[in-house]
């Protein structure tokens, strides 16, 4: 188990990320970040229409529009992604940007840490002085890239929010993001690698990190999945909601597995069955999808990879004369 213990302060300004205290542990030497603790309510006051543009006489007097909805409103239980950062700053390859506005507090990821917080809205502005953040080790891109994000939410940036994007000017950097996938959306969106093997019993929960030799994966596309348990492909039918899945009968290769790719497999057995419960969070490592088995003894993590499976719905089904139901 590998501990890491952080301390809390807080973001003022400009400055640097400051940590929050919490203590992180994860088996397989990765760590999930927590979710926003913050749910003080911020104070907002009403918010200008969408035609209003960036940087207005009436945003940056701090004065409110009468007649509009509220921006905490407009944004409650959302969240969303950057699709693309312009000015002074390049995101960093490869990295997601990330705000969350729910009951009345925001969270912010760059790709490392988690930052959560109130927040305000005055007129056609957007301020987050004062976040609290993780602090985990990552590269050194992405931790200035924490830092860049910080001060720029704390920088008092002006909004807008237009046909579905909502964008963030500070006069020196732009970002433009959109609301980001959920449900069904989010699982097509990408392939899913397997990379850990999660275990509950009624003293402790365990996860097992996949041998990284294997490569196990997912993928969903309307009401199909298809899956690779490192030894064996298979598929069938997958009824995707908000936050289950419900698998139907599934058909797959008949090779014979032993060792790690034998555990795998039967893990992977074990949970696709019935309804289960799933979460995508985002992670340092790309976002994390957790499928949990029916009676929520087991489960799986995959990390998002696009390479998994990509051509896995254009090439036939296995012959029936060469497959059978994974519990068989």
């Amino acid at each position: 188990m590998v501990r890491t213990t952080v301390r809390t302060t807080t973001l003022l300004g400009a400055a640097a990320i400051a940590l929050l205290g919490l203590t992180a542990c994860a088996s397989n030497g990765s760590t999930t970040p927590p979710a926003a603790g913050s749910t003080t309510a911020a104070s907002a006051s009403a918010s200008p229409s969408s035609a209003q543009g960036p940087g207005s006489g009436a945003a940056r007097s701090g004065s409110a529009s009468s007649g509009a909805a509220s921006g905490v409103a407009q944004f409650e239980g959302i969240t969303f992604v950057a699709t693309e950062v312009t000015g002074a700053h390049t995101i960093v390859p490869g990295s997601t940007i990330t705000l969350t506005f729910e009951r009345g507090a925001l969270s912010a990821r760059a790709g490392c840490n988690s930052m959560f917080g109130q927040y305000t809205i005055t007129g056609g502005v957007l301020s987050a002085p004062q976040l609290a953040s993780t602090m985990m080790a990552c590269d050194d891109a992405l931790m200035a890239q924490d830092a860049w994000l910080a001060a720029f939410l704390a920088s008092s940036p002006s909004w807008t929010y237009q046909n579905g994007t909502l964008t963030l000017t500070n006069g020196t950097d732009t970002i433009a993001l959109t609301k980001a996938p959920s449900g069904a959306e989010a699982l097509e969106a990408t392939g899913w690698k397997l990379v850990g093997l999660n275990s509950k019993t009624a003293t402790a929960n365990t996860t097992t990190a996949v041998d990284p030799t294997l490569t196990a994966w997912v993928r969903f596309n309307g009401s199909e999945v298809a899956y690779n348990t490192s030894c064996n492909v298979g598929g069938g039918s997958a009824e995707v909601a908000d936050d289950t899945i419900t698998f139907g009968a599934l058909r797959s290769t008949l090779v014979f597995c032993d060792g790690a790719s034998g555990q795998t497999e039967q893990a992977m057995n074990a949970v696709m069955q019935g309804t289960t419960t799933y979460k995508i969070t985002d992670d340092p490592s790309g976002a994390l999808l957790t499928i949990t088995s029916q009676d929520g003894a087991s489960g799986l993590q995959f990390t998002a990879d696009p390479t998994v499976g990509a051509d896995a719905f254009s090439t036939a089904t296995p012959s029936s004369g060469n497959t059978a139901s994974p519990t068989s």
